[in-house]
């Protein structure tokens, strides 16, 4: 009996001497290696270029819940845009995730304007080619983003190399805190674009790309998005991002805490076995 308990005790130990996971490397390794995830960006791209046909011939088409009470007859006449977010949407950072889990660090801002001021981020598959694919049809993409305002010389240098489309004759890149009332909810920055373009589509990672107030309970999303189901797949396009986003901050009680070990047991009891 003795050499079953001295051999628990044994792994309990060097199971203790592990050192611990990472709780970004799932996720990052999903996105770094898996074909699954390349085809869902992908795919979601090829659909929004057929939503787009679509949206182009219906005058009065709108995608933005900020424009939808306007009078339908005066978008008719209004140029036309798109909407997408930037970080996971349009631009990869998966390479910022895994100097985190290789570092054995979460978020840290001042790695994170290091990886930005690189201009290194890739293309999200698919991404480049539906939007020079709606540049074509003649629609001005909007890059809108919750990168500072500081950055965005940074950020239009990585799209640039790119070949994404970037508009000679306006500000097409527009950053959080550009201007006072330009906060980290978008919503009033889909305003501002659709009080001069018909916006066609939003395209992006997270719930608030598309709708207003996301940062909110689990419980509050779900009520917050269900009056839109018609709008998934026709004039909103989701690209997967399992790293990080509204949804996990949506997980932890308020305020959300600084102390991994914290944020672990959070998200141990969000579970549902």
């Amino acid at each position: 009996m003795r050499f079953p308990v001295l051999f628990l005790s044994g792994l309990c130990l060097a199971l203790a001497q592990e050192p611990p996971a990472h709780q970004k490397l799932i996720s990052t390794l999903w996105v770094q290696t898996s074909v699954e995830w390349q085809v869902s960006c992908r795919q979601s791209f090829l659909a929004a270029r057929h939503a787009l046909d679509a949206s182009i011939s219906d005058p009065s088409s709108t995608a933005a819940i900020e424009q939808a009470a306007h009078d339908p007859a005066s978008l008719r006449n209004l140029p036309l845009a798109i909407i997408v977010d930037v970080d996971e949407t349009v631009l990869d950072n998966a390479p910022s995730q895994a100097r985190q889990v290789k570092a054995g660090v979460g978020f840290d801002l001042a790695l994170w304007n290091q990886w930005v001021s690189e201009s290194k981020a890739d293309p999200m598959p698919g991404a480049a080619e539906f939007s020079r694919y709606a540049a074509a049809r003649g629609v001005t993409i909007f890059y809108v983003t919750n990168r500072d305002a500081n950055q965005e010389a940074a950020t239009r240098s990585n799209l640039r190399r790119h070949g994404f489309p970037l508009s000679l004759n306006n500000d097409t890149v527009l950053c959080r805190s550009e201007r006072t009332e330009w906060s980290s909810d978008k919503s009033t920055r889909r305003s501002f674009i659709g009080a001069t373009h018909r916006i066609l589509l939003l395209i992006g990672d997270d719930l608030g790309d598309f709708l207003p107030g996301a940062r909110t309970t689990a419980a509050n999303r779900q009520i917050l998005a269900a009056p839109y189901q018609e709008y998934w797949g026709r004039k909103w396009f989701l690209i997967p991002n399992p790293s990080y986003g509204s949804w996990e901050d949506a997980i932890y009680n308020v305020p959300k805490p600084q102390d991994p070990g914290e944020q672990l047991k959070q998200k141990l009891s969000a579970l549902r076995p």
